[in-house]
């Protein structure tokens, strides 16, 4: 399975700041089959996030805030066909056992004709837990909305 991610951070698009984000990703994603693709730093803009490189999975990082600029989740909503949002109602839900903030953050997923965004937070230790923690189930949604499953009810 082809991966990309964007880390929707207009500082790390401009290069003022590191993206300390997308490595740990790729490490987790180490842990299936999936191949890192493309790494695409975007601005905080709800038009360049959605223009985004497509992939079998693509995996945004940021922007699910309460910031007047972030704006990943409707970027989202913009551009997919069918909303998955148990996968980000499962990441608040997980996050908030150990930081209540985290029932702010907003991010969703969906799937793009066959290919699956899912809306990651942006802060290295949160988005490794979290990513860790739905892993199973973004496979399995990415195969299946790639055509190698015929049913996602189990």
């Amino acid at each position: 399975m082809k991966v990309a991610i964007v880390s929707a951070d207009t500082m790390i698009y401009r290069k003022q700041k590191d993206d300390t984000c997308s490595p740990i990703v790729r490490r987790v994603l180490d842990q299936v089959s999936f191949k890192t693709e493309l790494v695409q730093p975007v601005p905080n803009d709800r038009a360049k996030i959605a223009d985004a490189q497509m992939a079998d999975l693509i995996l945004t990082i940021g922007g699910i805030g309460c910031r007047e600029e972030d704006c990943v989740p409707e970027a989202t909503k913009a551009v997919v066909d069918k909303e998955i949002p148990g996968i980000g109602e499962s990441m608040r839900l997980f996050m908030t056992r150990t930081r209540k903030r985290a029932m702010l953050t907003r991010g969703t997923a969906g799937i793009r004709g066959k290919s699956l965004i899912v809306n990651l937070p942006g802060s290295p230790k949160i988005i490794k837990e979290c990513l860790e923690y739905v892993l199973p189930e973004i496979v399995y949604a990415t195969e299946t909305a790639v055509g190698e499953h015929d049913d996602v009810e189990e």
